[in-house]
């Protein structure tokens, strides 16, 4: 007989804990970090190599970000109908296997440029929000801490990727990059997916939380379809918010370490700073998350978004190197603002009933501003030799992305319930 929730028995560490670090590995190692970190330091070798433009390389990035864009709503569906398990497991092995196949048949550029896009349809379910919507099932009252660790991979890949990538291609060449990377997804992505990944905690005879009641526990299944979302003013400030942050992050990422090299500043040192960038991106990530379970989220971002418009302004103006190690600290602890907060945001005005589905459609669309960031930061270098015009409407887009925080109303799906001040 299945025990009630109520009689359960209770582990001394919840089993949702297990899930949320593998889930950090895999967020750690999805096409926001193997596709995006790592195309900065491929940039060169491979300009030298097939005497591709930098913009035609970073249209490879573009494509597969717009695809991904185009995909999310599917994948979104896919998940709230199979599950997230089922959907990660073929996404990563697909996604390893394009990374494997970049130096060995990718010898043309729209053969390079198609893997790229494989990377962002076929293996779409690679993407967080398999991983972010297991987890809105595992936690409630920390759920904003549980997704801003596991997001925090992003940061994390942030940070070992480019130094890794970095390090292989040095001493075996760039094609020892890429078979680096797509070798991690197969042999270490994959098999941690397959043999602790748990779509619900039901699957381990507990329940959200670990330790709520039945009747508490059906509440987190509460929530509103896409249409619905779509008739909410929420939805659509959200969308503006989180696509004008993420084209100036997003188009930043990719083109750091040669922009930094382009300043004077040697290849080690811009890759440490972008590793930097990643580290910040990691903590911030996690102070997010334990902040908005804390206090309104809302303002939460606000915050954030205002030192990444900061953080911009650094990098764009004439400084010395001290101001490139700040920028990196103040962007990569805002770059946490993005899909994190995006998913709580999501969970708590619209619930997570149909998350996948809604977080697919929103995230998608976030996509595309992810996606024109890096092509267009190419194509403004391959027209004036420089990024200062690029980087000079940055600071002014995250301040219009503040502006628009601020006229979001409470949210109604506050399930968790706020901590008691002393």
């Amino acid at each position: 007989m299945t025990q009630s929730v109520e009689t359960a028995p209770r582990l001394g560490i919840y089993p949702g804990w297990a899930m949320v670090a593998v889930c950090l590995f895999g967020i750690s190692t999805g096409p926001a970090a193997f596709g995006l970190a790592s195309i900065g330091i491929f940039i060169g070798p491979l300009h030298e190599e097939f005497g591709w433009s930098v913009t035609a390389i970073s249209s490879a990035v573009t494509a597969m970000m717009l695809c991904t864009a185009v995909c999310m709503t599917i994948a979104g569906r896919l998940v709230d109908r199979f599950g997230p398990k089922a959907v990660l497991m073929p996404s990563v092995a697909i996604f390893g296997l394009c990374l494997i196949g970049v130096p060995l048949i990718a010898k043309q550029l729209w053969v390079f440029i198609a893997l790229y896009v494989g990377m962002g349809t076929i293996a779409i379910g690679s993407n967080s929000i398999a991983y972010v919507r297991l987890l809105a099932s595992w936690f409630d009252k920390s759920r904003g801490l549980a997704i801003g660790i596991a997001g925090s991979g992003t940061g994390l890949g942030f940070a070992y990727v480019p130094v890794l990538t970095q390090h292989l291609v040095a001493k075996y060449g760039w094609e020892a990059g890429y078979f680096g990377l797509g070798g991690i997804m197969l042999l270490g992505t994959l098999p941690l997916i397959a043999l602790v990944l748990r779509d619900k905690p039901a699957e381990l005879g507990l329940a959200v939380d670990g330790g709520k009641r039945q009747g508490e526990a059906a509440q987190q299944e509460e929530g509103v379809d896409v249409g619905a979302a779509a008739k909410i003013a929420a939805f659509w400030v959200i969308l503006a918010i989180f696509v004008s942050l993420s084209f100036v992050l997003n188009g930043l990422i990719p083109h750091l370490v040669p922009m930094l090299t382009g300043r004077g500043v040697e290849v080690g040192a811009a890759a440490a700073i972008a590793s930097l960038f990643g580290l910040a991106s990691f903590g911030g990530r996690v102070l997010i998350g334990t902040l908005v379970d804390r206090f309104d989220a809302r303002r939460i971002a606000a915050i954030f978004i205002l030192l990444s418009a900061a953080g911009v302004a650094l990098l764009a103006a004439d400084l010395p190197l001290w101001a490139f190690y700040a920028s990196a600290v103040l962007l990569g602890g805002t770059l946490g603002a993005e899909v994190d907060l995006l998913a709580f945001l999501i969970s708590r005005y619209f619930g997570v009933r149909r998350f996948a589905s809604i977080f697919g459609v929103m995230f998608g669309v976030v996509m595309v501003g992810m996606a024109l960031g890096p092509v267009t930061f190419g194509a403004v270098y391959d027209a004036t030799g420089s990024y200062h015009a690029i980087l000079a409407l940055g600071a002014p887009i995250c301040l219009a992305a503040l502006a628009l925080v601020l006229t979001l109303r409470p949210y109604p799906h506050n399930a968790a319930p706020r901590p008691k001040r002393a």
